[in-house]
């Protein structure tokens, strides 16, 4: 990190920022300070104490941040700035507006409203003894007449130089330009026969020159520094401001280049941009629901450093001296335009085929995506791979990457290097390559099915679905799931073994409430199942108009239900036999054995398996 520290004046400070040479980059949003917090930091420079230092940044170097006046600022011709202030927004636009611009400072006042104010100093509580100087400030409405009654009476007016020499209010918008309106001052008294020179003086000294020579402590830092370090250097002084993203910096570092990443990525009123045009493959709320932008530059991000990888290799590199592939902040923020250009097509295409992929899953809104870094990796190697993505072997395959890492509950933590490792080794093992780390680590243990009862967690939504892709049915309609999911149906996860049923024999909520004793039935349903026993809500909906035993037993089954056990009302049969049953359906989904299930696993190795081997699995199944 390159830098320097150094003080300048105020006045400099806020000449600079007139003049246009110290500007703000583009992505710093505007920011009104309330009333009071305005009065409080006039009155800290006025009594001379520090009230933090400023972070600049030079122009010139890779970060070429857009940049953009400080609210207030009025110029003929835009002007490119010398330096950019990073951090010190608020306190520098407050203090131009209320210091040094003519026009009324914009403010919050106790209501929080936008207000147009101007602040004065009462010159006579200001040089008093013992009072205390906020006191001494007067904020006026923009137009400088405070009203009273409901607006029918003047309470103050200070709208002419007259009115503020009678009232001895000075403007805080000459504190350095004094003099005209202090000998103005002076002359309005002595017409009145009264002496002001000596409180005059003492006004100079011991509150502008005060305010004139405050100095502010200044970090800069020099041009040479990269994106990585000076957008982390912002966001940890950035505190008090709101945290910008990496999109958002990647943004502003774009737009020096002439290039609107926010507009490319969000479209207007008239066009769809990258988001719109990868959502309207699906549904409202469809899976693409949660994508952000950063989740598009990771992706993006990947393409470029497996390109790197890949040239260096093929230039002689091996092992460390080969760059890894990345999709960590420093890579997001270090990713130039010119590979955003050369690979945002193909990605914006590999989330489009990702989420065709999901819904071949039967996960079908946004809600249900059990880990959305797992799909940014998906998006990235669809990229990667362009058409040859839908070759039939290649989909199997990653389904049973795609299944171990949600119903292992993988990808829960540390994704970005998850994300940056499985992309290229999928790529490899779909080319013949050996099985990719995370389908060789995720395992799931049979003994999860107890403890799965939250819908937020992955593997409860990966069992949803699987359920919906294994074709399970609703008890009274008999529609797919699935089909009731896409027109919305009124539709949601209920208790096999009603609540109430169990409560009066004894059974824990621990094992009421898990996965097993779950399904995703329709409201209607529900309501037939009420808190009866099942034997008694089954005879229940075979009564209804073209109910069966037979039919109702075939859709139990599709939900890997024993008709059997549930009409006997044997909770402990049913419950052993759907987690075995769950079990070899989580067995099946991953491509490899279930720990702790006591269902025969035949044709499935501890390992991953190879395509022949899959399809042997696949006609088993």
């Amino acid at each position: 990190m390159s830098f320097d520290s150094t003080k300048n004046t105020l006045e400099k400070l806020l000449e600079q920022v007139d003049e246009g040479s110290l500007q703000l980059p583009e992505f710093q949003r505007d920011y009104v300070w309330a009333e009071e917090a305005v009065v409080s930091l006039l009155a800290s420079i006025a009594k001379g104490y520090p009230v933090g230092a400023l972070l600049l940044l030079e122009r010139g170097g890779e970060v070429d941040f857009q940049p953009r006046l400080v609210e207030g600022v009025m110029l003929n011709k835009p002007i490119e700035p010398d330096l950019l202030l990073l951090d010190g927004q608020q306190r520098m636009t407050s203090l131009y507006q209320v210091l040094w611009s003519p026009r009324p400072a914009l403010l919050k006042n106790a209501k929080n409203q936008k207000v147009e104010r101007h602040l004065f100093l009462n010159v006579d509580k200001a040089v008093a003894a013992g009072v205390p100087f906020e006191d001494a400030i007067e904020i006026m409405p923009g137009d400088k007449r405070r009203m009273r009654d409901f607006g029918r009476e003047v309470d103050l007016d200070l709208s002419t130089p007259e009115l503020q020499y009678a009232a001895h209010m000075f403007p805080l918008d000459r504190v350095f330009d004094e003099d005209d309106w202090l000998f103005g001052w002076r002359d309005y008294w002595r017409e009145r026969e009264v002496d002001t020179r000596d409180t005059e003086k003492l006004f100079k000294q011991t509150v502008i020159k005060r305010i004139q020579k405050y100095e502010m402590p200044i970090i800069r830092l020099l041009k040479d520094n990269g994106r990585e370090a000076v957008c982390t250097i912002f966001e940890k002084v950035n505190v008090g401001g709101v945290k910008l993203d990496a999109f958002e910096l990647v943004t502003a570092i774009y737009a020096g280049s002439e290039f609107d990443l926010r507009r490319d990525w969000s479209g207007t009123p008239q066009e769809h941009g990258r988001l719109g045009r990868i959502r309207k493959a699906t549904p409202d709320h469809g899976v693409h629901a949660w994508l952000g932008s950063l989740d598009f530059l990771q992706a993006c991000a990947i393409l470029h450093t497996q390109e790197q990888r890949a040239e260096a290799a093929a230039a002689g590199k091996q092992g460390l001296d080969l760059p890894q592939v990345s999709c960590k902040r420093e890579t997001v923020l270090a990713l130039p335009l010119t590979a955003y250009r050369k690979h945002a097509d193909a990605v914006e295409a590999g989330f489009v085929e990702a989420g065709s992929f999901l819904n071949e899953q039967k996960i079908l809104w946004g809600r249900d995506v059990p880990y959305p870094p797992q799909v940014v990796a998906l998006a990235a190697l669809f990229a990667t791979l362009g058409a040859t993505a839908r070759n039939a072997a290649y989909r199997d395959r990653l389904a049973h990457w795609y299944w171990a890492g949600v119903l292992g509950e993988y990808y829960g933590a540390s994704t970005e290097t998850k994300i940056a490792r499985d992309v290229p080794e999928l790529a490899a093992w779909l080319d013949g390559g050996p099985v990719p780390r995370t389908h060789h680590e995720a395992i799931f243990q049979a003994q999860r099915l107890h403890s799965l009862r939250s819908r937020g967690s992955a593997a409860y939504k990966g069992f949803h679905a699987l359920l919906m892709r294994s074709g399970c049915r609703d008890f009274i309609s008999g529609k797919p799931v699935e089909l009731m999911t896409v027109y919305a149906n009124p539709l949601d996860i209920h208790h096999i073994f009603p609540k109430a049923w169990c409560e009066a024999r004894g059974i824990p909520p621990q094992r009421y409430n898990s996965i097993i004793n779950k399904t995703a039935l329709s409201a209607e349903s529900n309501r037939a199942i009420g808190g009866s026993a099942p034997s008694t809500y089954l005879a229940r909906i075979e009564k209804r108009p073209g109910g069966s035993a037979e039919a109702l037993d075939a859709i139990l089954r599709t939900h890997l239900i024993d008709p059997e056990l549930l009409r006997a009302d044997d909770f402990d049969g049913f419950f052993a036999d759907r987690e075995a049953r769950l079990a070899a359906l989580a067995s099946e989904a991953m491509g490899k054995a279930v720990v702790g299930s006591e269902v025969p696993q035949e044709g499935i190795a501890d390992d991953a398996l190879g395509l022949d081997e899959e399809e042997t699995l696949e006609e088993a199944a």
